[in-house]
């Protein structure tokens, strides 16, 4: 069967010859289409690493000089007022724990700072890292649900960055770095940044949780946790984003809870000159941060359908008449004792071979774009590269894992595509009288 499929596409090949053009066009066009939107159903299908369904956000309000509640006192203990707030937030009904969400880097925040480390043993490999902050013993880890490595607990987590050269480290960048050993963590600039810190300490790592997604546009990166320090912050003043978060305990109605806060709970919150304003879903506090994202990706998932419905249209209708077209042929076949089963095969066989090679050539095109710009890796941190130094985390940052893939995807659609153009003529004109499969010869 396999030679007569090739012998019958050599003996057509100046037929086939502009419909395979179309094809490699067609395969290098679709991995410019498919691969973002293949990478980005992939990352936001992931695991967030910590438990979203069960967390609230409540926004704190301030009052200022002029407010009639305004205590030119209580302007100097608006940390105390935090703590006092997050405390009569965990006593409410329904309620497993509470923490503080102090300036702007946490779990799902709207911004965010990267720094780079190495180890200090072994400077070659440079982390990038996104920086997070928390004040410890505030049941951060608890009450977000982030998990602790093997070998640490979320008490350890809690306790352990109380200095300002500790830090805690998320498992993917320990990993990268140290490997399976985790006796002496510390982190260090890289030498070719010290000018810009010449007064820098290495950081210590007392700490190590599993990894998790800032937003659901990104997938898990490393992660660095600092102590908020009130210093940092410009003194007694708190962050102009201040929040408390809330976990509902297992079995609560999160729409009920806010119900009832809002009618009751949010009243009992406050302290000095800070109250409590709002509350909302941490899940949609994560769904705001990521419309930019989610809007980039609807119109990724437009151009994806309109591509499939021109290319459905354009391939299936092209090999639809060329399939008919051989109706003669077909004609002979039958009279010569074949069967519509092995007329079917030879046809479909033709299509996926003249698909499979086509795409191959359009894929090996489009990797030469590839091996110099990089495949899309995620919204945030740049694309595969052939030549990344990077340990692979994932199939999408190691570039031959990622190429196969996505290419096999695109290979598997144009199959398809292609089969349906020639099986709906291929089954009808095979199942005709040889007389009348050749009336016109």
């Amino acid at each position: 069967m396999f030679n007569l499929i090739f012998k019958n596409i050599w003996a057509r090949r100046k037929r086939n010859g502009w419909l395979f053009a179309e094809l490699i066009a067609v395969a290098i066009v679709s991995w410019v289409i498919f691969d973002p939107v293949v990478v980005g159903l992939y990352v936001r299908n992931l695991p967030t690493g910590y438990d979203v369904d069960r967390l609230c956000r409540i926004s704190l309000g301030r009052y200022y000089e002029g407010a009639s509640e305004f205590s030119a006192e209580a302007d100097s203990t608006l940390f105390e007022d935090i703590d006092r707030i997050m405390y009569q937030a965990r006593n409410l009904n329904n309620v497993e724990s509470s923490t503080q969400l102090l300036g702007f880097a946490y779990p799902g925040s709207m911004g965010n700072s990267n720094s780079t480390y190495v180890n200090p043993n072994d400077t070659t490999k440079l982390l990038r890292v996104t920086n997070m902050y928390y004040k410890p013993r505030t049941d951060f880890f608890k009450t977000f649900g982030i998990q602790p490595a093997d070998g640490y607990t979320v008490e350890q987590l809690e306790e352990a960055v109380l200095s300002a050269n500790s830090t805690l480290l998320s498992e993917d960048g320990a990993r990268y770095l140290y490997g399976d050993n985790r006796s002496d963590m510390r982190l260090s600039i890289p030498p070719q940044y010290l000018s810009m810190v010449p007064d820098w300490k290495d950081r210590t790592v007392t700490g190590v949780f599993k990894s998790f997604k800032m937003n659901n546009g990104n997938r898990a990166i490393p992660v660095a946790f600092y102590k908020f320090s009130q210093d940092d912050n410009g003194g007694t003043d708190v962050p102009a984003q201040t929040y408390i978060l809330v976990r509902v305990k297992e079995g609560v109605n999160l729409d009920k809870f806010i119900d009832d806060f809002n009618q009751n709970g949010i009243k009992q919150l406050h302290s000095g000159n800070l109250y409590a304003r709002s509350i909302m879903k941490f899940s949609s506090v994560m769904e705001d941060r990521d419309s930019f994202y989610l809007n980039a990706m609807r119109m990724r998932y437009v151009l994806a359908a309109f591509f499939m419905i021109s290319l459905c249209l354009g391939v299936i209708g092209t090999f639809w008449l060329q399939t008919k077209v051989r109706k003669e042929d077909i004609g002979v076949m039958l009279s010569f004792g074949g069967t519509p089963k092995t007329i079917m095969g030879m046809l479909m066989g033709e299509g996926v071979l003249l698909t499979t090679i086509a795409v191959v050539i359009g894929c090996l095109i489009y990797m030469q774009y590839g091996i110099s710009e990089g495949l899309v890796n995620d919204y945030m941190w740049g694309g595969a590269r052939a030549d990344s130094p990077m340990v692979a985390d994932s199939w999408i940052d190691s570039f031959p894992q990622h190429f196969l893939i996505v290419s096999g995807i695109i290979w598997l659609i144009m199959t398809i595509v292609v089969l349906i153009g020639i099986f709906i003529p291929a089954h009808k004109i095979s199942h005709v009288q040889p007389t009348e499969a050749l009336r016109d010869e």
